[in-house]
């Protein structure tokens, strides 16, 4: 008898682990937050300005930055880099006083909202 109930409680045991296991491994992610505002200086050509930001992002993010002026090219209005260990990066975009840039970060699979800033 006391070889059965040991039995049991071995078998329960093992499903409510595998279970647990489970509800473990289909837990939703917490969402990756928008990056931090960069700052914005004068770019090193006509036209662009450099977007900076100190730990702004997700260590090894991608950022991606789109300027929304739609009077740029589609392939002139994307940029993006990737961020160093500890989530600081810089890039030059194409951009004039007044346009709008929206900055996202990706990371693995997930991508954050934007935040959007305006070139001064």
């Amino acid at each position: 008898m006391a070889r059965g109930l040991t039995r049991r409680w071995l078998i329960g045991a093992c499903a409510v682990g595998a279970a647990a296991t489970l509800v473990g491994c289909t837990s939703p992610t917490l969402p990756l937050p928008p990056p931090t505002a960069p700052t914005i200086s004068a770019g090193t050509a006509p036209g662009t300005v450099t977007l900076a930001s100190a730990g702004g992002v997700q260590p090894n993010a991608l950022v991606i930055v789109l300027n929304q002026n739609p009077e740029l090219a589609r392939n002139e209005r994307v940029s993006g880099t990737f961020a160093d260990e500890t989530g600081s990066w810089q890039l030059e975009v194409l951009a004039r006083p007044g346009d709008v840039l929206d900055v996202f970060q990706e990371y693995e699979s997930t991508r954050s909202p934007p935040v959007t800033v305006q070139v001064r």
